[in-house]
């Protein structure tokens, strides 16, 4: 004989099982939904201290017609959000307003010759997906390239290096 009501029982415990862990992990992604929505929280503009805005506003006369979106970064420092020669900036402030860094994205023609010859080595086929032109608070430019290579890898079974992109 089959004990039927066990078997009945089964499924209730094993969806109230399920339902307190559905309910845990609800719990926990939303607490940590809260923790990043407080770390890059967008400040109002009287919120940024003047000496910080006037410093961007020096460098990049038009944040004085087209706003700039803030931020507070981890370390203490701030961080807009801009548009510069119609594409999307960012600029990172420290609290005294030295200028630290500016990142924008740039069209793949404006990539170094010799950066466009490295993604060539590796792939004729390449694809540029996105650039960013970094400058840091001593005017060192570097670039930030995402590419789309499509070169097909050949290793043996050492994992050893037999054909694909130039080494």
């Amino acid at each position: 004989k089959v004990n039927v009501s066990i078997i009945r029982e089964l499924p209730q415990r094993t969806i109230k099982s399920h339902s307190k862990q559905m309910k845990k992990l609800i719990f926990t992604l939303a607490l940590g939904l809260i923790c990043a929505i407080g770390y890059s929280q967008t400040l109002k503009p009287e919120q940024v201290p003047q000496l910080i805005k006037d410093r961007v506003q020096f460098k990049f006369p038009q944040t004085i017609d087209v706003p700039v979106s803030w931020t507070r970064e981890k370390n203490g420092d701030y961080k807009g959000s801009l548009t510069i020669m119609d594409a999307p900036a960012w600029i990172i402030v420290d609290t005294v307003g030295v200028i630290k860094r500016v990142e924008r994205r740039i069209h793949e023609t404006y990539l170094p010759d010799k950066a466009k010859s490295y993604l060539k080595s590796i792939d004729s086929d390449y694809k540029v997906v996105s650039i960013l032109q970094i400058t840091d608070e001593k005017e060192n430019v570097t670039y930030k390239a995402v590419a789309r290579v499509k070169t097909d890898f050949t290793f043996d079974g050492k994992g050893n290096h037999l054909s694909g992109a130039k080494k």
